[in-house]
């Protein structure tokens, strides 16, 4: 008799939970135990926030929603790119009992006004290079939103100004449903939805990874870079893993190869948050001037894949642990992580993998019927944790269909192997049938990247009279680099079957991406489908 392994892995459970720290009680409690400390660098404005200053900033922010008639759950949303300030209105929030909507910067004002209009937003809190984007979506959505700019050159009317100004004293209250942040998703597969997640959910991720042996090496009184954007939860996430600790963060607007660089060696930091395409960015920053590595104790990734091939070179250029994260806005952070002993170049099969599941975390791959699948089969990926999101704001119907029994049903396509480890494959949407045949973009996608030529692919169906879908692909080439598409095509065929290599090869400047890095498959779907209806 055989018996068949389910798909089901649960992670370690959780421990001392009598110990959490409640993120809103950082501030304070930074304040008692190492005032005079740096909590936030800020270099791209030359300022610095000691945990004294952070604590009393806090203070000021939740005054400032008193005086401007802003009651608890009612929503301030922030329009920005990373500044110090972020955090103090986030921190100042869990006080003041407001929900924080961040806004992507890079959006359009009708994009923006959906979004304002939708979480009924009270306040917009926006950077004053970015007041007309602000203005025209608070006029756009029809609202009566107030307008306050983060600084302004006489200074008085800015929050900046505000935040520096003497307040009582006001507690962080410790409410497990109390909601502190309403994220909106990247609309990659449809407009836009927003995550209503609580204080205890990203209390209880960092209080995971304090606990947890893996994560020892991020040590209290840590230096981290961090360039991720505020406005997702994973630049969001890495900031309080730092401030968690009581460490220093520098914070940096600027995710450029040099700057980044130059940050690492200026401050020493030891740990960095770095997504693939800018770590590939790094690494070949550091090849063409011939430098050595800055030394990293830690070098955390996610947010996207990472070939195999970039990730065997970035491990050989820096002599550091790595650590891998796979998650998403609505469970909070992350679901899984590669530890940094897995990232062992004699052990291939683990590099293609996101890991096994975070403290009081568990998996199952499940298939269309929601029935647990068996192991090494391709499913949907169902996760249950504690930090599972409270709902989608003002969508019942989207959240009962996304959380069913206290599991949340990802969209992403994936396997659990023998080992307990998770393969990506796809978001389930994204899978192309051509021909009668499964193919999975990321398997094309990895066999594409490992052209020297190639720095990143993204590869998608388009409808086809023939095979019903064509596998199609654009590629962004490494600068300087060349091939043509016959070339790649071969290449490609040496790598996989023939019926998953692509027929249609797009070359791009760029890929279209969102804020935090996911490539925007609709875009790439769009632009493809005009080409081949051109040819």
């Amino acid at each position: 008799m055989v018996t068949t392994t389910l798909a089901h892995v649960d992670g370690p459970p959780l421990s001392r939970l009598d110990e959490l720290i409640w993120i809103g009680d950082i501030p304070a409690l930074g304040a008692k135990q190492c005032p005079e400390r740096a909590a936030i660098v800020f270099p791209d404005r030359d300022r610095e926030l000691t945990y004294a200053q952070f604590d009393r900033s806090c203070d000021a922010f939740a005054a400032l929603m008193r005086e401007r008639g802003i009651r608890s759950t009612q929503r301030v949303a922030y329009l920005g790119k990373n500044s110090d300030i972020y955090f103090s209105v986030l921190m100042g929030a869990i006080r003041a009992g407001v929900v924080i909507v961040p806004l992507n910067w890079r959006l359009t004002a009708g994009e923006l006004a959906y979004q304002l209009q939708d979480s009924q937003s009270q306040l917009l809190i926006h950077d004053p290079e970015l007041a007309a984007v602000a203005a025209q979506a608070a006029a756009l959505g029809g609202t009566s939103v107030q307008l306050i700019p983060t600084e302004s050159a006489a200074g008085s009317q800015s929050l900046e100004a505000a935040l520096a100004r003497s307040a009582p004293r006001t507690p962080a209250p410790h409410d497990r449903d109390q909601v502190l942040l309403q994220l909106y998703t990247s609309g990659t597969t449809g407009r836009p939805k927003g995550v209503l997640i609580s204080q205890y959910a990203l209390s209880v991720t960092r209080h995971a990874e304090l606990t947890s042996a893996e994560f020892g090496h991020l040590r209290t009184g840590c230096m981290i870079l961090s360039a991720m954007p505020n406005a997702h939860v994973g630049g969001m996430s890495w900031v309080l893993m730092g401030l968690v600790r009581f460490g220093t963060v520098v914070l940096t607007a600027d995710a450029t190869p040099s700057n980044m660089l130059a940050l690492l060696r200026k401050y020493g930091a030891d740990h960095s948050f770095i997504v693939p395409t800018v770590i590939r960015s790094i690494v070949d920053e550091l090849r063409s001037r011939n430098e050595p590595a800055p030394s990293l104790s830690g070098i955390y990734y996610g947010a996207m894949a990472m070939s195999e091939s970039l990730l065997r070179e970035t491990l050989q250029v820096f002599a550091c642990a790595f650590v891998q994260f796979f998650g998403m806005t609505e469970i909070a952070g992350s679901a899984t992580f590669l530890s940094p002993e897995d990232h062992d170049l004699k052990k291939p099969h683990l590099l293609r993998t996101v890991g096994k599941p975070y403290p009081g975390v568990s998996l199952e791959i499940r298939g269309p019927d929601r029935g647990v699948l068996a192991r090494n089969v391709h499913g949907e990926i169902w996760i249950k944790t504690p930090t599972i999101m409270l709902g989608y704001s003002n969508l019942p119907d989207k959240t009962a269909e996304a959380v069913v029994d206290g599991w949340y049903a990802s969209g992403d396509g994936g396997f659990l192997d023998d080992e307990g480890y998770l393969h990506l494959t796809d978001r389930i949407k994204d899978l192309i049938v051509s021909g009668g045949e499964n193919v999975y973009p990321a398997e094309v996608e990895e066999a594409l990247r490992r052209h020297a030529a190639v720095l990143d692919a993204a590869v998608v169906a388009v409808p086809d009279e023939r095979w019903g879908e064509m596998v199609a692909a654009a590629v962004e080439l490494r600068p300087g680099a060349t091939v043509t598409p016959a070339e790649l095509s071969t290449f490609a065929r040496e790598q996989i079957a023939t019926f998953k290599c692509p027929k249609l090869i797009s070359f791009v400047d760029r890929l279209p991406r969102t804020v935090s890095g996911k490539v925007q498959r609709a875009e790439v779907r769009r632009r493809l489908r005009e080409e081949k209806n051109r040819a």
